[in-house]
Formats: C-alpha cells, sequence, structure tokens
C-alpha cells in the first residue's frame, strides 16, 4: 500500500470517528457527484459535472463563470436539520485556473432575524491538490426558518473551482408523514366572500429584444406571447439614454403585444442600472448611485427617469407602473445598482428612501396625474422587502409594494416552502397601508411538466396566501433553452410546458377581477376563484399536486348561479386544452394536472 493511499484510509478512519458524535446520517443527496449535479444548485454563476479532476470516485462539480468570491456551489438542507442540533460539515476543495487562493465552506440562514452566513471553515487550495474544509454548524432558529444552505465559495472572481465528497452529518429530522390524498372531495366556492383585487398576470421582456423583433415569425409570438396568453402586464427594462437598440426594439414589442390584444396593455417598467455615468464605478455592472459633492446624485437620477418616461411616451408607450430600481439588494454580476433602506443602514451605499421621495416629487411635480404608479421595493425576494418598505419616508406615495422571490433556495421546486415567509409579508403589509402586492419577477426551469406544475403551486400560494394582486412570470422569450417561449433560431421557436400552467391562469384571469373564497378538504388539491366585475364570469383554477391519484371533485359555488362553462386542462400530454363543458356532475381531475373552469352566470 502506498503511503498516500494510507494516508487517505487513516483520514477515513479519524474522519469516522468524529462524525460518529454527530450522527451517522450524511443529509446531503448525491454527496459525491456520482449523479452529476442533481440536489445541487449554484449561486449566481454556472456549474457542471466533471470526470475530471475526483477526489473520490468518478466525478465531481466545477464551478465557473464566477464574478464575486460567494459565487459558488450550494445544496439546501432545510427541513432536514433539527434545531439545536450539530452538524459535521465537510467536502474538498480544488482550483482550476489559478495556482492557490482562500477556500470557505458556509452556510446561509435565512428566518425571523434576518439573513445569516455562518463560516464553517477556511483554507487556501491549490491547482495540484485537493484540500479538505471541515467544521462544525449549530443550527438555532428565530421564528421560522426559510432558507438554509450549504456551500462552498472563496476563490477571486474568475478563478474556476471543484468540489467533491460533500458531507453533512448529524442527526436528519423525520418529516411527518403526509396525509394521502382521497381519490373523492368537495370544493366549497363562496363568491360573496371577496379578497384581493387584481392588477394582472404579466412577464418580462427584458433581454433579447432584437431576437424577437427581427424573428420571421415574429406576428405570430406576439399572438402567441400577448394574446393567448392573456397578458395585462407587460415588464420591460429601462434602456433610456443607455441602449438605444433595446429602447427602440422594446417599444416596438410592446406596441406589436397591443395590437395584437386589440386593448390596452399595461407597462411595467424597472431599471436595472441607470447610466453609467451616474454610477459610483462609472460601469452600469455593480455600484451605487454617483456622489457629487459628496452628496449622492439623487436628483440627477430623478431627472433621468423623468426623461425616460418622456422619451417612451413620445415613442408611443405610456408607463403606468414603475419600480425605482430592479432588485436594488443585490449587487449582481450585471446591470445593477445597489441601494440600503437608509442612509443610516449603510453610508457607503446611496440611500433607497430618499431616492424614492426624490424621484416621485420629480415625477408628481412634471407629470402630475400623469404619472405612473411607484411601486417599491423590488427586492430580489421577500426576506428584505420589509426594511426597505418600513423605512420609506411617506407610503402614500407607494401605490403597492413589489418583490420578487430568489431568496429561497430550492423553493421554486418545492413551493410550500415559500408560505411561512408570503404569510408574514401578507401580515406586514396588512399594517403598512395594505396596499396591492406584486411580484414581478420569478422562474422555476420551464423544460419540464414538473417545473411547470411547480410554476402553478408558486402562483396558487402568491394568490392565496400572500394575496399578490400582480404575479409576473420572469422570461416571456429567450433565447434557446429557457423562457415561456425559446426562440430557437430566426425562423424556429419553442413552446415550454410552463407556458401552459401559466396561461391556465393568465388566460381566464383578467386586470380588475377579484378573488373569491374557495376551499377543499382533500389533500391532493389546490384550488382558487376569481370573479369579474361585473359578476358575470368565474373562473376556478384546480391544481392537482399528486403524482399518481386521478381525483372526483363535487364543487358547490354560492352566490353565483351557472349552467354553462368550459373545461380547460394542461398535463404532461395536454396544453391548456379545452376538455369538456362543466356541468354540476362531479369533475374528474387527473393526476399532475392543472384544470380551470370559465364559468359564466345564467343568462349571461
Amino acid at each position: 500500500m502506498s503511503s498516500k493511499v494510507l494516508c487517505k484510509s487513516l483520514f477515513l478512519v479519524v474522519f469516522l470517528s468524529m462524525v460518529s458524535a454527530h450522527g451517522d446520517t450524511n443529509i446531503l443527496v448525491n454527496p459525491g457527484f456520482e449523479s452529476g449535479t442533481d440536489g445541487w444548485f449554484d449561486r449566481t454563476c454556472s456549474i457542471e459535472a466533471v470526470k475530471s479532476p475526483v477526489h473520490y470516485g468518478s466525478g465531481s462539480a466545477k464551478a465557473y463563470n464566477r464574478g464575486a468570491n460567494w459565487q459558488g456551489i450550494k445544496q439546501s438542507v432545510f427541513g432536514k436539520m433539527e434545531g439545536g442540533q450539530t452538524y459535521k460539515l465537510s467536502g474538498w476543495i480544488r482550483l482550476e485556473n489559478a495556482p492557490s487562493d482562500s477556500v470557505a465552506l458556509s452556510v446561509e440562514q435565512q428566518d425571523d432575524s434576518g439573513t445569516n452566513y455562518h463560516n464553517i471553515a477556511g483554507a487556501t487550495a491549490t491547482d495540484s491538490d485537493w484540500v479538505l474544509l471541515s467544521g462544525d454548524f449549530t443550527l438555532n432558529v428565530r421564528g421560522t426558518l426559510s432558507v438554509l444552505d450549504v456551500y462552498f465559495e472563496g476563490p477571486a472572481p474568475g478563478v474556476n473551482f471543484f468540489v467533491d465528497d460533500a458531507n453533512a452529518y448529524g442527526p436528519e429530522v423525520i418529516a411527518p408523514k403526509p396525509i394521502p390524498a382521497e381519490p373523492t372531495g368537495a370544493c366549497q366556492i363562496d363568491v360573496s366572500i371577496r379578497h384581493q383585487k387584481i392588477e394582472g398576470f404579466g412577464a418580462s421582456g427584458a433581454y433579447y429584444t432584437m431576437n424577437f423583433v427581427t424573428h420571421k415569425e415574429k406576428a405570430e409570438l406576439c399572438n402567441i406571447v400577448f394574446k393567448e396568453l392573456g397578458l395585462d402586464i407587460f415588464r420591460i427594462k429601462n434602456n433610456y439614454d443607455i441602449d438605444p437598440n433595446s429602447f427602440r426594439e422594446t417599444v416596438e414589442i410592446a406596441k406589436c403585444g397591443e395590437a395584437a390584444r386589440g386593448r390596452d396593455l399595461k407597462i411595467m417598467m424597472s431599471s436595472w442600472s441607470p447610466p453609467a455615468d451616474l454610477k459610483s464605478n462609472n460601469s452600469l455592472v455593480g455600484g451605487t448611485l454617483k456622489k457629487s459633492d459628496g452628496k449622492y446624485m439623487y436628483d440627477e437620477f430623478a431627472q433621468w427617469w423623468c426623461d425616460s418616461l418622456t422619451a417612451y411616451a413620445k415613442a408611443g408607450v405610456k408607463v403606468d407602473y414603475i419600480n425605482m430600481q430592479n432588485e436594488l439588494d443585490y449587487e449582481a454580476p450585471w446591470a445593477s445598482c445597489k441601494f440600503t433602506p437608509t442612509a443610516a443602514s449603510d453610508p457607503n451605499l446611496a440611500a433607497f428612501d430618499t431616492a424614492f421621495e426624490t424621484v416621485w416629487q420629480k415625477l408628481h411635480v412634471e407629470m402630475g396625474k400623469d404619472m405612473p404608479k411607484m411601486l417599491a421595493p423590488e427586492s430580489s425576494g421577500l426576506g428584505n422587502c420589509k426594511e426597505y418598505i418600513e423605512n420609506l419616508d411617506d407610503l402614500s406615495h407607494v401605490y403597492g409594494y413589489s418583490h420578487h422571490l430568489y431568496d429561497c433556495s430550492g423553493c421554486g421546486s418545492a413551493p410550500d416552502r415559500f408560505i411561512p415567509r408570503m404569510a408574514s409579508l401578507r401580515d406586514f403589509v396588512s399594517q403598512h397601508g395594505d396596499k396591492p402586492v406584486f411580484q414581478t419577477e420569478f422562474e422555476n426551469e420551464p423544460g419540464k411538466w414538473d417545473d411547470a406544475i411547480s410554476t402553478a403551486l408558486t402562483v396558487h400560494n402568491s394568490l392565496t396566501v400572500e394575496k399578490v394582486s400582480a404575479y409576473l412570470y420572469w422570461d416571456l422569450f429567450w433565447a434557446p433553452g429557457t423562457a415561456l417561449v425559446s426562440m430557437d433560431d430566426q425562423f424556429t421557436y419553442t413552446i415550454k410546458p410552463t407556458y401552459y400552467a401559466f396561461k391556465q391562469y393568465s388566460a381566464f384571469i383578467n386586470a380588475d377581477w377579484q378573488r373569491v373564497e374557495a376551499s377543499t378538504e382533500n389533500t391532493g388539491l389546490r384550488v382558487s376563484a376569481y370573479i369579474s366585475p361585473d359578476n358575470k364570469k368565474l373562473t376556478v383554477v384546480i391544481i392537482n399536486i399528486t403524482a399518481d391519484t386521478d381525483i372526483t371533485l363535487g364543487i358547490s359555488i354560492k352566490d353565483f348561479s351557472t349552467s354553462k362553462g368550459k373545461i380547460y386542462r394542461s398535463s404532461q400530454t395536454e396544453n391548456c386544452v379545452r376538455v369538456g363543458s362543466f356541468s354540476q356532475a362531479p369533475l374528474k381531475l387527473p393526476a399532475n394536472s392543472i384544470t380551470t373552469l370559465s364559468l359564466s352566470a345564467n343568462g349571461k
């Protein structure tokens, strides 16, 4: 036996004796990457499974396209760790394109205390051999836990690194057994109990605008993404004085969408970054607002917004809503601009409360009643939203609250994990003006039917738990591989399964409708219902979340008499197709499907 093999064998014996005190369960899935990257996710970079180099076994993972030290590879252990217990975390790291650099093993935890980052271990890694990171982590939770990620990070931006044989040893939480869904059930809809008013369903067209306007099937695409999808809101990127080509293309797409719909299309505009000459780093990427004579350039930022709206209006696009800064809490490796809630929070960053009020005052003076509705804060997730809202100077200047859903690792594939934080924000909003809430950007990979069902469940939870008034998907169209509609080349396109799942809501529920009470005791179903302003139409959306249980559902409707209606369904084999007419007879709901009832009142 070689000395190297002997050393590794001795290490294994010592390591196993160390973890025995922490329990003998490795709660990480696919710890050696023998199943590719299953169970692992990137931290805003790229990851891939590789066959070489490996520490042990047949595979490892590589993190690359890294724009910041904290970017790397992670796995969610949410629901697997027990509060108050200690876990032995470890993993092996090796660099690819740098002789040496610092690396770290960390844990991100989000609960009622906010977001906390725990450094577990650090070391200097090289490109010639593997280094072990190992340390203890004790889980202490304040309030409700929503995110718990183990992740590897550390080298300088641009340095690629490999991870292999990661472990998290300790007592694994035994989840309570779910109540199985019954093959029959009952649903009650009470139109007399009203909830939030709907502002609309929408999606973003912030990138790949040139691909869209030059596509040989542009007219057909406009019909598919605007008319057939029934979009109420089109979210665009403010490219005024930044990218004149994208400005013109966005205007063209907005007009194309409105023509396809045959009626007004609401426009929501967000700033990814103001022009570089207003930025602290003279770049669209990263940074904050620039200072002039020791003061942040709030007035100049407000003037840019005012000029932007004037330019878009002159080009024929009236903006209905604005988000002053997209993901203001996140300095991304793409166009971005970070703001702190107040000047006292971080003097090195421009303050959102001051910037928001300056922009509002400028638009109010220049545009009066024609100024767009201002939303705030459009944070990257639910977690940071409250701090920005509660520090705003005058809530009467805020039409509604906006946020994304990107701060909950793995929640896109397990949407019920959003529920505690959604409920918390709902209660918070009720104490801060009870304004409409806009979920303005989120996506889960749209390529498979399981992803589509997850999107539908995320929409359902947003509407029924958080009580959002608007839900916007991220990429309405994109280059090959992603988006609701993928533009494969200049001649062809692909409609993804998530398009049809989203359509089950967006094509049958319009702006100014209102959510009404809907409930069922069947654990395999999720039900919501919506009434039109004239009380003549009722839409019911039902998700059968079970993998293999077809459910027969009886429906009773109070305060809405109907004798006719249409049934539409999306599933693994159906793309929002009409499958029959509604009657009071029990409804057949196939497993893993979404069903929409489009009902009309008697005599209407």
